[in-house]
C-alpha cells in the first residue's frame, strides 16, 4: 500500500526536468548580479546623501559668512547714502538659512523703522542702491547695467547716488540708462538713442 502511494505521488510530480540544474545556475547568477547591483545602489545612495549633507553644511557656512558681510556693508552704506538713519537685513527664518527669505528694514533720517515697501519711491531706490553696492563690496562685478535707477530721485539724492557710484568706478564699468542731466554729466562716454519718427 505504501509503495502504491509513493508511486502515485511520483507520477503526480510529472516528468523530471533535466535542465533544472542549468536553470538554477542561471537564476543563481542573475540573483547574485542583481544583489550586487542593489548593494552598489544602496552604497551610492548613502554616499550621495553624505555629499549632499556636506554641501549643505558648506553652503550654510558660506551663506552665513557672506550674508553677515553684506549686512555690515549695508548698514554702513545706508547711513552714507541717506546721510544718517539706520537699516538692516533680517533673515525671515534663522533655522533654515538656505530657504529663508530676507527682509529689508530701513529708517531714513527723521522717520520710523519700517519695511522697505512702506518707503517712498526715492527712498526705496536709495535703499536698493545701498544694497546693490553693499553686495558689490563683497563681490565686485566687472560691469553693471542700471536702467533709470535715478528717475525717482530728487537733486540731493542724485548727488549722493553719483558720489557712491564714483567710489566703485575703479572696480566696475557701469552702463547707465538715464534722463538725468547730473548723471549724464558724470559719464565718461555718452550714447544718445532716439526713436525713429513715423
Amino acid at each position: 500500500m505504501l509503495a502504491d502511494d509513493l508511486q502515485q505521488r511520483i507520477e503526480e510530480m510529472g516528468p523530471v526536468n533535466l535542465v533544472a540544474i542549468e536553470e538554477y545556475e542561471e537564476t543563481e547568477q542573475r540573483y547574485q548580479f542583481l544583489n550586487k547591483q542593489h548593494d552598489d545602489l544602496v552604497q551610492a545612495k548613502a554616499q550621495l546623501f553624505e555629499v549632499i549633507n556636506r554641501i549643505n553644511v558648506q553652503t550654510r557656512e558660506m551663506f552665513r559668512e557672506t550674508f553677515e558681510k553684506i549686512r555690515d556693508n549695508f548698514r554702513a552704506m545706508f547711513t552714507e547714502v541717506f546721510g544718517g538713519g539706520k537699516a538692516d537685513l533680517v533673515l525671515m527664518d534663522e533655522n533654515d538659512l538656505l530657504e529663508s527669505g530676507i527682509e529689508i528694514v530701513a529708517r531714513p533720517p527723521g522717520k520710523q523703522l519700517q519695511t522697505i515697501s512702506l518707503l517712498s519711491g526715492g527712498e526705496q531706490t536709495m535703499t536698493a542702491v545701498a544694497l546693490l553696492f553693499s553686495i558689490y563690496q563683497v563681490k565686485p562685478s566687472p560691469f553693471c547695467v542700471l536702467d533709470e535707477v535715478d528717475a525717482p530721485l530728487d537733486e540731493s539724492n542724485i548727488n549722493r547716488f553719483i558720489r557712491v557710484l564714483q567710489r566703485f568706478l575703479a572696480h566696475s564699468q557701469f552702463i547707465i540708462i538715464t534722463h538725468n542731466k547730473r548723471t549724464i554729466g558724470m559719464a565718461d562716454v555718452l550714447y544718445g538713442i532716439t526713436m525713429q519718427e513715423h
